[in-house]
This record gives structure tokens, sequence and C-alpha cells, in this order.
């Protein structure tokens, strides 16, 4: 019985190795994105003179994922393993926003929470869509943000500025590389646009 018991101790453990082997010998192959939308325009010529800070984007539940987002016909949506952002969405387009707003020259500075400095107005967002569409013949990336600036130096926080942006933008292929180029092409003219809006609009007083 004792030497049973240490042939099949014996034989657990060599196909364990060979598990080991086998799937050391073919590593899964998992890819890592990061939508950074490059701004191009020259800086703003007369900046608001005040700060502004802007806090951490939400997002919807169904895209707050690091996996690729696909949906298909019917509502069919799935999100795929092997293809994802390096950090969440909300996480990422935080950081690229207030690196776009800074880059803009719109405002004085532009800070994050935890900032001494006391802000002028308050910028919040939130991540409605980011997924890849492939319900028709021709896939496309589709991006849905929308924004709030805040007045907090007022009795009510008074909302002194609202915009909600969408972009549907052809795939060249439909492959996880081209989606995630589609979608930096999305978020760039949502960034541009938001800062066309915020430079015309009347912030304060």
């Amino acid at each position: 019985m004792k030497r049973y018991a240490i042939l099949t101790a014996m034989l657990i453990a060599a196909l364990a190795a060979s598990a080991c082997v086998k799937l050391g010998a073919q590593p899964l192959d998992r890819r890592f994105y990061q939508i950074s939308p490059a701004r191009t325009a020259p800086r703003v010529d007369a900046p608001k003179d005040f700060v502004l800070l802007v806090r951490r984007l939400s997002a919807s539940d169904l895209y707050n994922t690091r996996e690729l987002v696909y949906r298909g016909a019917e509502g069919h949506i799935e999100s795929d393993f092997y293809n994802k952002f390096f950090v969440p969405p909300s996480n990422m387009l935080t950081t690229e926003l207030r690196r776009w707003l800074s880059a803009s020259g719109l405002f004085r500075h532009v800070i994050e929470p935890g900032s001494m400095i006391v802000p002028g107005l308050t910028l919040e967002g939130t991540i409605n869509a980011l997924y890849g569409d492939y319900s028709t013949a021709q896939p496309a990336a589709v991006v849905e943000m929308q924004f709030f600036a805040v007045d907090e130096s007022t009795q009510d926080n008074a909302i002194v500025f609202s915009g909600s942006y969408k972009e549907r933008i052809p795939m060249s292929s439909p492959t996880p590389d081209a989606l995630v180029q589609a979608m930096t092409l999305a978020v760039r003219n949502i960034f541009a646009n938001l800062e066309t809006d915020m430079a015309a609009a009347p912030l304060k007083n």
C-alpha cells in the first residue's frame, strides 16, 4: 500500500511537471493598449484666468473594464481577455484629459484632487460608451463622454458648463489594433471639441 501511494504521488508530480512544460512552451499571447491622443494645435493666446480642477472620470460599469469590449448584432456583447488596456479606462482617460487641457493653455493651471491650490472651477465627466461596434459590415469604434463644469464657490455648486459628445470612427480592419487606433481618434475629437466649447463658454463672471 505504501509503495502504491509513492508511485501515485510520483505520477501526479510527473503529470504536473509535463503540464507546466507545455504551458511554458506556449504562453498566452496577451496584448496591452493605451489611448493617448496627441494635441497638435497651438496653445491658446488668451487663457482664462483661473485654475481648473479635473476630477477622476467615472465610467459606465459596462465599459469600465481593462478588456476591450465588442458589441455585435441583436444586443450581443463580449469582452476580450487577450487584448486589454494597461489601466482601467477611467484612470487612463482622466490622465489624458488633464494632459490635454494643460497643453492647451486654456487655463492658468490644471490640477487634480489633493492639490493645495484652490480651483476656480471643477470639471467632472463620465465615459458613457467605449467599445467596438461589429454589428454592421463596417466595424467602428464608438466613444461617448459627458462633462460638467461646476463652480464650487457658489452656494448651490452651480453648473456653468455642460457638454455631451459622441464619436463613431470606422475601423481600417476588424482587429484590436485598428479598434484602439479608432478609439484614440474618437477621444482626440472629443477632447478637441470639449476644449473649443469651454473656450467659448462664459465660465466665470
